[in-house]
């Protein structure tokens, strides 16, 4: 896949996303053995990395029981031969609390051949680990 098909399937993932809140397009384009993960530490129902279509799938559907969506909107798309990044913003409520809070975020997504096989979520959702009483992220164990 080039780097612009990646953009342009980048594209109408986000476009769908924001338009209805539906991850199928993402789901679609993803490998079976994709990884899924969100830069917050654990503690919460969108802590910890999800695996597989099915497992990503589970986080879009947990992912309203801990927050709604106020608002939401992307901006660029760049791309490489491996990669794929995508930047933004939105405005959550927490639905434990009603926190309401805004935060920008970037989406690297990594591919093998046409498929996402890698995504990492970056952003601040220390309002959803505050309202979980979750403990901050700390550095990944050191490897022994």
């Amino acid at each position: 896949m080039t780097a612009d098909e990646k953009l342009t399937l980048l594209r109408a993932i986000f476009k769908e996303f924001a338009a209805t809140g539906d991850p199928r397009i993402l789901l679609a384009n993803l490998t079976d053995d994709v990884v899924y993960k969100v830069s917050i530490g654990p503690g919460t129902p969108l802590s910890g990395e999800f695996r597989g279509r099915d497992g990503v799938a589970e986080y879009f559907r947990v992912m309203p029981s801990a927050v709604e969506h106020v608002g939401f909107n992307y901006y660029d798309f760049l791309a490489n031969d491996e990669k794929a990044v995508v930047t933004g913003d939105e405005t959550l409520r927490v639905m434990k609390n009603g926190a309401v809070f805004f935060t920008e975020w970037v989406v690297v997504c990594t591919f093998r051949e046409d498929k996402i096989c890698h995504i990492l979520v970056v952003e601040n959702l220390g309002a959803l680990s505050q309202a979980y009483d979750a403990p901050h992220a700390g550095p990944p164990a050191a490897a022994s």
